[in-house]
């Protein structure tokens, strides 16, 4: 299988024996880049079943397919058995009167959840990105039904993770303008403990049961949607290969529902801000070259050479910040701007020594060669190589000579160097 085919870059299971957990590397950010330092997955597991190295993610024993780490991944590269699969961009609207959609966790026994529920592993599962989109679905809302077992769950803990997910999504829905009241939701509403079965059910066994619920709920008004979510076409991160920015799902999820609400652009409560410290910044653009969604993008136009930002393919990974040579750029979660725009600009000169075009900064006038050259007869490198010091440009030129330019006199400097080092060896 060619590794560049859609096949090879199709979702395929972590281990042989467990098909419920799949995976495409191209997505993963360790094996994009080796400077990546995510691990977002297997802080996520909580029985530490997961480790990540630079072919991704490896999955030892005792998995319970919670997708808690389907859920931190910030690409989507990691899937698991049994969440809905929205298909984007067309996010169909449920019908006002309808009601809201609850969600269930598949522990609770099926007989015990609403009629028409959304019946998923884990509540922990759901990304922010999924919440929105089901909002989108569900504008009546999106309650996620708290059974009280969180806390004794090998799944879970205190406070139930999910509830991070929910106020992201809750806050960047309403920051576009939703109505507050429909926002997604956690809901109490507690069941025995000895009703709790006592793990995650296999996802077969769950969907045989699914099978026969269905008929028995045919006028219920999510079953069959659930189903349809649960089987749909897959989604990849990464249709371009490692060459090319990925799609980041949960984000473009997020991004998806928003617009469905707003076209304002992106609110500050889910817009990244990239901050450049354009003093600092020497337009190397190794930033954008390595940005896993091209968020980062380096460009040239009629104000100089520079970068453009777009806070909607953001997904606040921070590798650019982290591999800037100078230091000069920072990401922050919220708080940046809606749409694209500039981040930085730098005007193009020319060298006065070399001629060649160069992003200049304030008071330069020579490329960053030429003022490495510049440093090299300056800075006490030259003599400490060849024993004296490099004569001065234009020191003993006859009256009426041109003097040399630097490069002349680097040049002429380093070949009596040469000599005099060759003449002390011997």
């Amino acid at each position: 299988m060619e590794e560049n085919s859609p096949a090879a870059r199709a979702y395929r299971p972590l281990r042989t024996d467990v098909a419920a957990v799949t995976f495409v590397t191209e997505g993963c950010l360790p094996v994009r880049s080796p400077l990546s330092d995510c691990a977002s997955c297997a802080e996520a597991c909580p029985v530490g079943a997961l480790t990540v190295g630079w072919r991704g993610p490896s999955l030892a024993d005792g998995c319970l397919h919670c997708g808690r780490c389907a859920a931190a991944c910030p690409t989507g590269a990691i899937r698991v058995a049994g969440f809905p699969r929205l298909a984007l961009p067309d996010l169909q609207a449920a019908r006002a009167e309808d009601g809201p959609l609850e969600v269930d966790c598949w522990r609770v026994p099926r007989e015990r959840s609403p009629a028409g529920a959304l019946r998923v592993p884990c509540l922990g599962g759901l990304d922010a990105g999924t919440l929105a989109a089901l909002h989108a679905r569900h504008p009546a809302g999106v309650v996620l039904l708290d059974r009280g077992w969180c806390g004794g769950c090998p799944a879970g803990g205190r406070p139930p993770l999910q509830e991070e997910a929910v106020t992201a999504a809750a806050g960047a829905l309403v920051a576009a303008g939703a109505d507050p009241e429909h926002a997604p939701r956690i809901e109490h509403r507690p069941l025995p403990g000895q009703s709790a079965r006592p793990e995650i059910p296999d996802a077969m066994a769950e969907r045989a049961v699914s099978r026969r619920g269905l008929f028995r709920h045919l006028a219920g008004r999510a079953a069959a949607t659930a189903e349809q979510w649960q089987d749909g076409a897959g989604e990849g991160p990464a249709p371009g290969g490692l060459a090319q920015p990925l799609r980041a799902l949960p984000r473009e999820r997020l991004v998806a529902a928003l617009r469905r609400i707003t076209s304002a652009g992106i609110p500050a409560e889910a817009s990244p801000a990239a901050r450049m410290n354009s003093d600092l910044c020497a337009n190397h653009r190794i930033c954008a070259s390595l940005c896993p969604t091209g968020a980062l993008r380096g460009v040239e136009d009629g104000d100089g050479a520079g970068l453009d930002f777009d806070p909607a393919t953001c997904i606040g990974c921070e590798l650019c910040s982290r591999v800037c040579p100078e230091g000069a750029l920072q990401i922050g979660r919220a708080g940046g701007q809606s749409v694209l725009h500039p981040l930085t600009r730098h005007s193009v000169a020319r060298c006065s020594d070399c001629g060649r075009p160069f992003t200049a900064g304030e008071g330069r006038d020579r490329c960053p060669n030429c003022r490495k050259d510049q440093e090299l007869l300056t800075g006490g490198v030259y003599e400490a190589l060849f024993g004296h010091p490099p004569e001065a440009v234009g020191s003993g030129t006859p009256a009426g000579t041109a003097a040399p330019g630097p490069q002349e006199a680097f040049h002429a400097n380093m070949s009596r160097g040469k000599e005099a080092f060759h003449d002390r060896r011997s």
